[in-house]
């Protein structure tokens, strides 16, 4: 098995590292999310500031962070894998509209 490339570690505002590979960037979010791939700075600036952060589809594990800019809200999906790593899994641009993950924190 290959290790995985880290691309970046990000500081939430909890105090929790979450690690972006290579791969999740390059091989998930700029294919599958084009929109992603000049808003590298608003997925960090997501992680590390966001506006709140909500449960997750798998509320034990997945956690959704979510910062408001100008034209859009941006998303990072996250997920527990285990003791102290967490890794990003998704990041999108949308609209923020109620999800049905309760919010964890909030600013």
């Amino acid at each position: 098995m290959t290790k995985r490339k880290v691309k970046d570690v990000l500081l939430d505002p909890r105090g929790k590292e979450i690690v972006l590979y290579e791969d999740t960037w390059h091989n998930h979010i700029s294919i599958g999310h084009p929109e992603m791939l000049t808003r590298y700075d608003n997925l960090k600036d997501t992680v590390q500031d966001p506006d709140h952060i909500r449960e997750g589809r798998k509320p034990l594990t997945e956690e959704l962070y979510v910062k408001q800019f100008e034209s859009d809200a941006i998303f990072v999906s996250t997920r527990y894998v285990e003791e102290q790593i967490t890794i990003v899994t998704s990041s999108y641009a949308g609209k923020d509209k109620a999800s049905r993950g309760s919010i964890k924190w909030e600013k």
